[in-house]
């Protein structure tokens, strides 16, 4: 085999093993998934900047859009991941790791008036804690299997 075809299938495993993590959740899961990531958004932008929830509703789309998509990026919506909270727990970091790189970039070049520290600190903040709140109660886990890889 030459190097030339080692590395043509080495990409195409990686291309295909990235493709796998993409899974989009159920219609309702989203929906929940984007109501809170919306609340969160607009409580951080009331408590940090004091702007109306109508003044932040144009931005709060693009910011929701772009999390929703790091987190399908992460794999968390995969079916195998939701049996085990250690599972869920870890791609929902890795999601949230995607999310703030991506929700920095964002305010920093598309949002300017949402760069200030204090925003930033409190939107991640509550992200972070109200996902990993919400995510396990509405994804069906079974909290009881103490992480490990048993059937459920």
């Amino acid at each position: 085999m030459s190097s030339n075809q080692f590395a043509g299938q080495t990409w195409h495993a990686l291309a295909h093993r990235l493709l796998q993590q993409f899974r989009f959740p159920s219609f309702t899961r989203a929906l929940v998934e984007c109501l809170m990531l919306s609340a969160v958004f607009l409580a951080a932008g009331n408590i940090s900047l004091g702007l109306g929830f109508v003044q932040m509703l144009p931005s709060m789309v693009p910011v929701v859009l772009i999390i929703m998509f790091c987190m399908i990026a992460s794999g968390i919506y995969r079916t195998e991941i939701m049996h085990s909270i250690i599972d869920v727990y870890a791609h929902s970091a890795y999601g949230f790791v995607l999310s703030t790189v991506a929700f920095i970039l964002t305010v920093v070049f598309l949002l300017p008036q949402y760069a200030d520290r204090k925003f930033i600190f409190f939107f991640l903040f509550f992200m972070f804690f109200v996902t990993n709140t919400v995510r396990p109660l509405i994804s069906g886990t079974d909290f009881m299997d103490g992480g490990g890889r048993r059937g459920n």
